[in-house]
């Protein structure tokens, strides 16, 4: 990878609607790397008014941030924010937006996009659950002409965003990130089964419920059915429980970064279920840790995990249940999976992520290594 950034290089950071628990995790990794880059003075950072980054002070006395204050509904406060009151953020540095929607603003600006529902879907979905990916979209497209750059986390990300808008083509670099500071850390790396051979599985699946994680396909499930599970651990409050007549299915709500490192030092596996990802950093977390992974048979989880995972139908519940059911003969004959291959297009350090954002958002040259899609797994 070849990175060139010009001295004394100056920059703005935008993040007003990172909110949510996974991207605040991964930016309060990225942001403290992002303002230690010798030669780039971070000049101004505008956080969000909630969440955890909103509490966020920077570490340099030269930085301004400052939290941007919503009075109206968040969507329609958005929208605004976007398009007609967008013009205070007019600026001669570079604007790194971390927060997925452009600005109708003045100035070099770089997207870095996460949102995938974002990307324009094969057919029309009017439900009321999906409307404000309807009026995200509409925003994103009518400001591309104000975009420089775009930021996204894998091929398969990229190519997509330039099928859903071809006029951004040429403009999209992929830059991948590894695991949360927090697990980087920990030091924790499994190589085997911590229960004995035999016993049922115990899973977990962090994710927010957000539709597109596909923790309705747990409401599906045959309660009468035998399933080789004797615990899955959901990141859900009990009033949101998918399937309550499962016994086997737990809520424990948001899991603090202790928690989800006693979590994963002990189960069996992690199950993703999600049918959409830019990226899947649950799954990046599983490889590093050394769990076994059951995810969708989809091109976002195939870009990561290669032919050590196991796969599922994400639409068939049957599907699921023989998928864990060759997981549980594997175990139970000693395998473990090896994701030394898969981790090596995985960055090693935050600092590496954010010397690639800069040099692209600051104009430099950067190219960076393509994580090809591999064939089917198991």
């Amino acid at each position: 990878m070849t990175v060139d950034i010009s001295l004394s290089a100056r920059v703005r950071l935008h993040l007003t609607n990172v909110a949510g628990a996974g991207a605040s995790q991964l930016l309060q990794s990225l942001l403290p790397a992002l303002e230690r880059y010798p030669g780039v003075v971070v000049e101004r950072i505008e956080l969000p008014d909630r969440g955890k980054l909103a509490e966020y002070h920077s570490s340099s006395p030269a930085t301004v941030a400052e939290v941007y204050r919503r009075r109206l509904p968040n969507a329609l406060s958005r929208m605004l924010e976007c398009t007609l009151l967008a013009r205070r953020f007019d600026g001669e540095s570079p604007l790194l937006v971390l927060g997925d929607l452009p600005l109708r603003c003045r100035g070099p600006q770089t997207v870095f996009l996460q949102q995938s529902n974002l990307l324009k879907p094969e057919q029309a979905d009017w439900r009321p659950s999906r409307m404000k990916y309807a009026l995200g979209r509409a925003i994103f497209q009518s400001n591309l002409d104000c975009v420089s750059s775009f930021i996204v986390q894998t091929d398969v990300m990229r190519d997509a965003l330039e099928r859903s808008y071809p006029s951004v083509s040429g403009k999209v670099h992929v830059i991948a990130q590894p695991v949360p500071i927090w697990l980087l850390q920990s030091g924790l790396k499994r190589q085997a089964r911590v229960r004995a051979t035999g016993q049922a599985l115990d899973l977990i699946y962090p994710a927010a419920g957000y539709p597109h994680k596909n923790h309705a396909l747990l409401s599906r499930l045959d309660s009468r059915a035998s399933w080789p599970v004797e615990q899955l651990v959901l990141t859900l409050d009990a009033a949101a429980h998918p399937a309550p007549e499962l016994s086997w299915v737990q809520c424990r709500g948001f899991l603090s970064t202790q928690a989800m490192i006693a979590a994963y030092s002990k189960v069996d596996a992690l199950l993703f279920l999600s049918k959409e990802e830019s990226y899947g950093f649950p799954l990046i977390e599983a490889m590093f840790v050394g769990l076994p992974i059951v995810c969708p048979d989809l091109p976002y989880a195939h870009t990561l995990c290669g032919d050590q995972a196991f796969y599922f139908d994400p639409d068939q519940p049957e599907s699921l249940r023989h998928t864990l059911g060759l997981l549980k003969s594997q175990l139970d004959q000693g395998w473990w999976p090896d994701w030394k291959d898969r981790l090596v297009n995985i960055p090693q350090d935050w600092d590496t992520v954010a010397r690639n954002m800069l040099a692209v958002a600051c104009g430099g040259f950067v190219k960076t290594k393509s994580m090809k899609q591999p064939a089917n797994g198991k």
